[in-house]
């Protein structure tokens, strides 16, 4: 015959199965959470760098604009009105973009199939010149093993953000 627990047995029995199961999630989440925690910084990481990468060709437009007009700033040169443009571009980002670190170059050919060929000249170019900007940022990894993901991209930690952007110079007369 089939021996029943007695309602007071059982309960205590109930209780000791609870006590058993306890500190069961902590083994649980030392394995778990260093993965999730790492594709959180991932992901976080990859959102600013989108971020700064728009931020940069939002930069390039602005500036390629303001020179192609020939325009330049009161007792200022014309690349310093452009760097200027790039900092003040830069600096909506916050801390996370040193505008000293960015590097712009600017190319101008006599006509577009001459950019084809290459040879151009370094600068910004005389009026109806096509320029081309190239504008690159050395973005700092947070998180190191976004790096190894990102093997040809990446050297050292660091990825090179890039954006080219070509105009025609207006007539400035």
């Amino acid at each position: 015959m089939a021996k029943f627990l007695s309602r007071p047995e059982s309960a205590v029995l109930a209780k000791k199965r609870r006590f058993a199961r306890r500190g069961s999630f902590a083994p649980e989440f030392a394995l778990l959470a260093p993965p999730f925690f790492l594709l959180l910084m991932g992901t976080v990481e990859f959102c600013l760098m989108l971020g700064a990468q728009q931020v940069l060709e939002n930069a390039a437009f602005n500036g390629s604009r303001l020179a192609k007009t020939g325009f330049v700033a009161e007792e200022l040169t014309q690349e310093q009105t452009i760097n200027q443009v790039f900092t003040n571009a830069l600096s909506k980002y916050g801390s996370m973009l040193d505008p000293t670190k960015l590097v712009v170059v600017a190319t101008s050919y006599e006509s577009f199939s001459g950019a084809d060929t290459g040879g151009g000249t370094t600068g910004y170019g005389t009026e109806e010149q096509i320029v081309t900007y190239s504008i690159t940022y050395p973005w700092k990894l947070f998180t190191p093993l976004l790096c190894t993901a990102m093997v040809s991209k990446c050297q050292s930690g660091i990825v090179n953000l890039k954006t080219t952007i070509v105009v025609r110079n207006e007539p400035y007369g």
